[in-house]
């Protein structure tokens, strides 16, 4: 019953994690697909001469300096990595001309040498994307700007298809990191993505409220956003680990505005906040389509990512359709059919009415709504039947797992859609499909089912993780309705929901490591790298 009770405070746009607790169990079956892959862009080859080490700054010169002084204020990234390409990124203040050095070895002897450019109407912010590499080869890189030379990055390009090897890589999201007058953080100094790096992964999944723009002041143009970014990067624990290792990156709503959609969504305010995420952010940009940001990505033998946008092309939510006086029911799914009755009749409890507005669950399971858009949809279908890798890994923005409360955000309030997704997953006998979640803050591991009480059996398998800087799950619950109730809410998840794990007030991260005996084990740490939750999963 105290489930439904924290249906009243449990956020729109989600929670928090922490917690401790081991549970071991087999995965489900199951895999996504996602975006356009972008054609070869035109760029010089990189010729790798070995080299494995960490990176290293000190060297002399290869290069001759390129065009005006700039002054490298943000760092340096690495991403969209490929078994033969990379996306290298910085930001050169005052830049116009650069070169890039890139070597396998950390001295730099033997670097290549690449051209880029950068202007004010860009933020100065430089991306380059590198075809030609090696697989499964360590590269150091570095930019110069006149005189100015910045920091050193690595990455590390993925095995070939065939190959299979041992995978270690890590995954968050949900950082605000807006400061007082003072320069007080809001919440913390990003000391999760410490812990993160330290994991030595081969790539870190950053995806999901990278920032928080609408935090105020709430960002509203293309510079405001660009703002946003810069704070971010003015965190040591964030330019730390995209210099340490590449990244996939994809957003979610607070790089724009809080639950947007991409069907009513101003289109000046979501084309800026879009706009700014690209320039940011590592992420290819040879399409030329800016508008899809959906893509997969091969990691040898046993891996395949894909990365989802579960933003751009969604149709509005229907929290309208379930609304009684302006205030959108907390619980519709103790309302639905099949719900056991001590759920549904603790609606009461909460002064709810035992029914809901007319047409509110109809609205929800509405199948001519949509979160992922019909070519979306379409393109992770025919990649999940396609792909041949031991795991489909889904870069997922929103909770999966069914929650009950406040689903309008998630994939429950696109009930429809979500049980094409999983029946296509389950009719296909697509094995192995694991989402992995940010967006609630908290943690929640998981089967994902059809629906927990009716069609219980395991699908696919989610881990929800983060936040990296923002209020908690359980914090936000407690705010809501007292700390009583945001104290029964993770063993409700796990009592009634069926999660295997849930800890709800910890700033964390997921570590993924992958076993080519097929074997994958997925463990959520805090910022101290203590164990919140873990589960070990067998392939089918």
């Amino acid at each position: 019953m105290l489930l439904l009770v924290l249906a009243l405070s449990l956020p729109a746009c989600g929670g928090d994690g922490g917690g401790s607790r081991t549970p071991a169990a087999s995965a489900g079956a199951g895999a996504p697909a996602t975006g356009t892959p972008p054609p070869a862009a035109a760029s010089s080859s990189i010729a790798p001469t070995g080299g494995d080490a960490t990176a290293g700054t000190a060297a002399a010169p290869t290069a001759a300096p390129a065009g005006a002084t700039a002054t490298f204020t943000d760092g340096v990234a690495s991403g969209d990595v490929t078994a033969s390409s990379a996306v290298l990124w910085t930001r050169a203040e005052g830049g116009d001309r650069l070169s890039i050095e890139i070597a396998t070895e950390p001295s730099f002897a033997g670097a290549r040498i690449e051209q880029a450019t950068t202007s004010e109407a860009r933020d100065f912010t430089v991306k380059q994307r590198l075809d030609g590499l090696a697989p499964a080869t360590r590269y150091y890189y570095r930019f110069r700007a006149g005189e100015a030379v910045s920091a050193a990055g690595t990455f590390v390009t993925a095995p070939e298809a065939a190959s299979s090897r041992p995978l270690r890589f890590v995954f968050s999201g949900d950082s605000d990191g807006t400061r007082a007058p003072d320069g007080t953080p809001a919440y913390n100094n990003f000391e999760v993505l410490d812990a993160a790096a330290a994991e030595d992964p081969a790539f870190f999944l950053y995806f999901g409220d990278t920032i928080y723009g609408d935090r105020q002041p709430a960002a509203t143009t293309l510079d405001g956003y660009r703002a946003k970014y810069r704070v971010n990067r003015g965190y040591p624990a964030l330019t730390n680990i995209l210099a340490r290792t590449s990244t996939y990156n994809t957003w979610d709503d607070h790089e724009v505005v809080n639950d947007f959609d991409g069907a009513t969504q101003d289109r000046a305010r979501l084309e800026a906040g879009r706009q700014a995420f690209r320039e940011y952010m590592p992420i290819d940009d040879s399409s030329g389509d800016a508008a899809t940001m959906y893509r997969t990505f091969r990691w040898g033998r046993d891996v395949e990512l894909f990365a989802l946008d579960e933003r751009s092309f969604r149709s509005a939510d229907v929290s309208a359709a379930c609304s009684a006086g302006g205030t959108p029911d907390p619980l519709p799914g103790a309302a639905a059919p099949g719900v056991p009755d001590a759920l549904r009749g603790g609606r009461g409890l909460l002064g709810l009415p035992p029914d809901l507005p007319a047409g509110c669950l109809a609205a929800i399971d509405d199948p001519s709504r949509t979160m992922l858009g019909a070519a979306q949809k379409e393109f992770l279908k025919t990649r999940l039947r396609a792909s041949d890798a031991t795991w489909k890994v889904i870069v997922n923005e929103v909770p999966m797992q069914q929650l009950l409360a406040l689903p309008y955000d998630r994939w429950e309030g696109y009930a429809a859609e979500r049980r094409e997704i999983l029946s296509f997953i389950r009719d296909n006998g697509i094995k192995n499909v694991v989402f992995l979640t940010t967006d609630l803050h908290g943690n929640i591991f998981g089967p994902v089912r059809m629906d927990v009480f009716n069609d219980p059996a395991p699908v696919a398998y989610e881990a929800v993780v983060g936040p990296i800087a923002t209020s908690t799950l359980k914090r936000s619950i407690a705010k809501a309705v007292g700390e009583t109730a945001s104290a029964v809410f993770a063993p409700l998840l796990t009592g009634v929901l069926k999660a295997d794990c849930a800890e709800i007030d910890a700033y964390s991260y997921g570590l993924v490591e992958v076993d080519p005996a097929g074997i994958m084990t997925i463990t959520a740490k805090d910022a101290g790298g203590s164990v919140l939750c873990a589960q070990v999963l067998h392939a089918s």
